[in-house]
């Protein structure tokens, strides 16, 4: 088509356009604003538009009563990128959460896991297959611990599969239970007739544990450092690292005992903790022991750069600081800036490996052939009660053993449950010296 148009056609005048097949067609030219352009004609036989549903926010936790709509999804909060930012310490808390011990294995383990598939040609994340956590499995009960470790105990299996299952969300993990019949398959059919049964350590009972306190040199900080150590293990029947974790404040010396006080232990790790009472005897002299040391924390002070022990340092003896603390051979407190993990605490190994040192320059390294480590002074004393007919669940409360197989017997304790009143002591039933002929000749 063409048009002329002339300059006063452009200010809006009517023009002539040529179509192209000759019609004269009559137009008017306007500028480009749409507001000058005709309406579209409306035809009023058309249906008007439904308004669209309103949106619904539905979840497969949603519940509603009969008759009942679901939440609008457009009056859900409109969140912004503030509401999922934590600061960098807190970030640090949230991968940090639970026991560090439990962390490191639980890591360590699907690290492993996640590198065998990458190996296999496997996917391990962000989601895996039953038959992957399987053929891992298998994979582990055939060959054993890397560089000729033996075998792997069924009991570690079990544990690496709560670790590797638990890694994935629920509704997408693998099926545990054919993997745990797995495992118990293998204990009986290759591990027990292998001779893989586990093996425990020895009970360090009371004969033997005052031996192995006379061959302590009480004369030396050290000495009376584990003297103190070996004697509030077995009164409490703790585990390594529950002894390591007191703190100063979580001992108190009575005239006829000691009072001590468990935050926290491996299973009981929430509520309160609770005090027991540790009666002094004549065979472990607890009280006397447990005096020396603090004594020698009086006098100790935080080591500097120029001096080992200075006069005017930070004390040890500070009610929120480690009850028991590494000690030079000199007797004065170590350094302790490359201790990034525990900081001024002891470790649980290194309370093992003392109590090992202590045992084996007694000459009671094995008992009964079993090997006498930390854990020994848990098993001690618990034998000792039993030979002296402790009821098993005032036994279980001493050792402060899961709920499960305790009766949660706490009579002897406050209403709060936090406190022994009675000052019971359930090793007052067994012998001094751990022998009844010797108690007889003493009196």
């Amino acid at each position: 088509m063409s048009a002329v148009a002339t300059s006063e056609a452009a200010e809006g005048t009517a023009a002539e356009a040529t179509a192209a097949d000759g019609e004269i067609l009559d137009a008017e030219i306007v500028g480009e604003d749409e507001r000058l352009l005709p309406a579209v004609p409306v035809d009023d036989a058309a249906p008007a538009t439904p308004p669209a549903p309103a949106p619904y926010h539905v979840t497969r936790h949603t519940v509603l009563a009969e008759g009942e709509l679901p939440p609008r999804s457009d009056g859900q909060p409109a969140f912004t990128a503030t509401d999922f930012t934590v600061p960098d310490r807190v970030k640090k808390r949230i991968a940090e959460r639970g026991a560090r011990n439990t962390r490191v294995n639980r890591d360590s383990t699907r690290t492993r896991f996640e590198q065998w598939c990458r190996d296999e040609g496997r996917v391990a994340r962000p989601t895996t297959t039953t038959a992957n956590v399987a053929a891992y499995f298998g994979h582990l009960m055939e060959t054993g611990k890397p560089d000729g470790g033996g075998r792997y105990s069924p009991d570690s299996l079990l544990a690496y599969c709560s670790r590797i299952v638990s890694w994935y969300p629920k509704g997408e993990r693998p099926d545990a239970s054919l993997v745990r019949e797995m495992i118990e398959d293998y204990r009986l059919e290759e591990f027990i007739p292998a001779g893989g049964e586990t093996e425990r350590s020895a009970g360090l009972t009371l004969k033997y544990l005052v031996r192995v306190l006379a061959g302590i040199d009480e004369t030396t900080r050290i000495g009376r450092r584990d003297a103190a150590v070996l004697v509030l293990q077995y009164g409490m029947l703790y585990r390594s690292v529950e002894v390591a974790n007191l703190l100063v404040k979580h001992v108190r010396v009575d005239a006829d005992g000691v009072w001590v006080w468990t935050a926290m232990s491996k299973t009981r790790r929430t509520g309160r903790g609770r005090w027991r009472f540790v009666r002094d005897r004549a065979d472990l002299r607890t009280v006397a022991r447990v005096r020396a040391w603090l004594a020698d924390l009086r006098e100790l002070r935080e080591p500097v750069a120029q001096d080992q022990n200075p006069m005017d340092g930070e004390p040890a003896y500070l009610p929120a600081k480690p009850l028991f603390r590494a000690l030079t051979t000199t007797g004065n407190l170590k350094r302790r800036q490359n201790a990034t993990v525990r900081g001024l605490f002891l470790t649980g190994r290194a309370v093992n490996e003392m109590v090992k040192a202590r045992a084996a320059a007694a000459g009671v390294a094995l008992v009964n052939g079993l090997k006498v480590t930390s854990h020994s002074l848990r098993a001690g004393p618990n034998t000792d009660m039993a030979e002296a007919l402790v009821p098993l669940a005032e036994r279980n409360t001493a050792g402060d053993w899961s709920a499960a197989s305790t009766l949660a017997d706490d009579v002897y304790n406050r209403p709060d449950g936090t406190i022994d009143t009675s000052k019971h002591d359930p090793l007052d039933a067994v012998p001094l010296w751990g022998r009844p002929e010797r108690e007889e000749t003493i009196r």
